[in-house]
């Protein structure tokens, strides 16, 4: 037994030094870089801070940590060199509004299933390192999901879990269980929050007195409240003292002009953003004053890119997709081809306004929701949401920003992750082709690093194939 010793001591100080897991055959199976210490050579940088890329840069990792950035290091004793030439690097991901669930292909309305098995794999494959679960449908199991992964027994990205939709009646959604009081849905903060959910998301028609108490409940015990609203307008919600709002301003219901309290008419709602002149200075004020709140506000943009002469599944992932999920959403596609004109109405609206909050100083944050009508899958929509940023006429570096320290700085985990730099964990996006200069390039995903272990993105693509809208 004294000769074990000392062996066990090593292994325990190797662990600690690397805060190592121990991986499943599962996991380790989609790993092409276990945790060591690396000289990544010759990147292309782009640091998610919003500067100019840098070429023919090294990076060196130790353990799980960036220990240093710069052009021609010296090569430390003992460090695996990688030469990366041609290649590129962005921080990972860190987004917003994700889910674990994806819409039923079957008949009977709209509702959603479980995806445990693929989708965790699709966000690590697609660069997402670390993620907020935007309103859950099985918060056991979304919890569940952050434990196995943390341990090492699935892949997938660090997540920041969120309870259940809290509303009141109206939505309909059979897997929705809706409020009945006030005192209930504090109880109901208190009771996920005691499960492991570390933020909240109220819905459609929750009211204000719910919100006040959910908000003051969720404060109490630091952590954040989103929203997707309609019952309660933007200007309400940030005095109340929401920390987020999600959808851009596509749930907006400040603009109509006899609204009744508490009340949500979606067909009012969307009327009245069709009809609102997109430099009109309601919209200005509005936007100054979330700033002022320092509400941030979360970018779906994909969720409502319009269907004409654009992709059946954005991002290029419709073999992700079972064979009846796949016709369903073909079916539609086809249907909208040349009658979306609204839609690009709104789309273009949105791209605007969700930028003039950016540059009116906002904290603009991103996520891409893969629910509606199973064209959001995900992985395959987060690399397309950075296109569309660029699209919205933002610039290569900003767009990578909004997707990775803005989301850092929101959930206050900024001195860790969302940029590369030294000290900060090593999540790292290896793309084969340049992003600095085509935006195009973050389909290119070789590799995710996340916390210093290098995993096989074209792997984890490959093992959703087929599957998306059954587990």
């Amino acid at each position: 037994m004294k000769d074990l010793f000392p062996l066990l001591i090593l292994c325990l100080v190797s662990l600690l030094s690397f805060g190592q897991v121990s991986l499943s055959k599962e996991t380790q199976s989609y790993v092409s870089h276990a945790r060591g210490n690396y000289v990544l050579q010759n990147l292309t940088i782009v640091d998610g801070k919003g500067n100019l890329p840098k070429i023919d840069q090294d990076i060196i990792i130790k353990g799980d940590i960036i220990e240093a950035i710069g052009k021609d290091l010296p090569i430390p004793k003992n460090y695996k060199v990688i030469n990366m030439a041609g290649k590129s690097a962005i921080p990972g991901m860190v987004m917003l509004h994700e889910h674990l669930f994806y819409p039923k292909a079957t008949p009977g309305g709209f509702g959603v299933n479980q995806m445990s098995y693929s989708f965790p794999k699709l966000y690590l494959a697609g660069g997402i390192t670390t993620m907020r679960t935007a309103g859950s449908i099985m918060p056991q199991a979304d919890i569940n999901l952050k434990n196995f992964i943390e341990k090492g027994m699935i892949p997938g990205p660090k997540m920041d879990v969120t309870s259940p939709f809290l509303d009141r009646e109206g939505t309909g959604l059979i897997e929705l269980t809706p409020l009945k009081s006030t005192k209930q849905a504090v109880d109901a903060v208190n009771f996920y929050a005691d499960m492991g959910a570390t933020s909240f998301k109220v819905y459609n028609f929750i009211t204000k007195e719910d919100l006040k108490a959910i908000v003051d409940a969720a404060h109490k015990r630091g952590l954040k409240v989103t929203g997707h609203l309609c019952s309660i307008t933007y200007e309400e919600a940030a005095d109340i003292g929401i920390d987020n709002l999600e959808h851009g301003f596509y749930a907006s219901s400040d603009f109509i002009t006899d609204k009744e309290p508490d009340a949500c008419e979606p067909f009012k709602q969307s009327k009245s953003l069709l009809e609102l002149p997109v430099d009109s200075e309601e919209m200005t004020n509005l936007i100054n004053h979330l700033v002022s709140k320092k509400v941030a506000l979360t970018s779906t943009i994909n969720v409502f890119e319009p269907y004409t002469n654009r992709e059946i599944v954005p991002g290029g992932g419709i073999d992700a997709l079972y064979t009846d999920a796949k016709e369903k959403v073909y079916k539609r596609w086809a249907s909208k081809q040349g009658r979306d004109s609204l839609d690009y109405v709104m789309f273009n609206k949105s791209k605007v306004w969700e930028k003039a909050f950016h540059d009116a100083g906002g904290l603009l944050v991103a996520g891409t929701d893969p629910t509606y009508d199973g064209r959001i899958v995900a992985g395959y929509a987060n690399m397309r949401l950075l296109e569309l940023f660029v699209e919205m006429g933002f610039t290569i570096p900003e767009a990578i920003k909004i997707c990775t320290l803005n989301g850092a700085k929101y959930l206050e985990q900024d001195k860790t992750i969302g940029t590369l730099e030294p000290s900060k964990t090593a999540d790292i996006i290896i793309l084969n082709e340049d992003i600095s200069q085509d935006i195009r390039a973050i389909r290119s995903i070789e590799i995710t690093f996340k916390n210093g272990i290098g995993y096989d993105s074209k792997k984890l693509f490959k093992a959703a194939d087929g599957i998306v809208g059954i587990r």
